[in-house]
């Protein structure tokens, strides 16, 4: 494993194989078949439905608990983190 900051993230896309570069290198990286790959997009109140998976970033505050930002799956694809 190589824990780094990637910068400039996916160069080039070649069916399931992403190219990376950190540190001044490439690296390709292997997808395997049913690895999720989502993105983020805005979202209105009406996404909020019962039974929808969600994830809270949050904080403690002095009255309780302050939701910085929800994520809200859709569609059958649940957030994943």
């Amino acid at each position: 494993m190589t824990n780094a900051t990637v910068a400039n993230a996916v160069e080039d896309i070649q069916g399931r194989t992403l190219t990376v570069s950190y540190h001044g290198q490439q690296k390709k990286i292997a997808i395997p078949d049913g690895t999720p790959v989502v993105t983020l997009a805005a979202a209105t109140k009406d996404d909020l439905v019962p039974g929808a998976v969600v994830f809270i970033l949050a904080e403690k505050a002095a009255g309780g608990v302050l939701g910085r930002q929800v994520m809200v799956g859709k569609d059958g694809v649940v957030p994943p983190m």
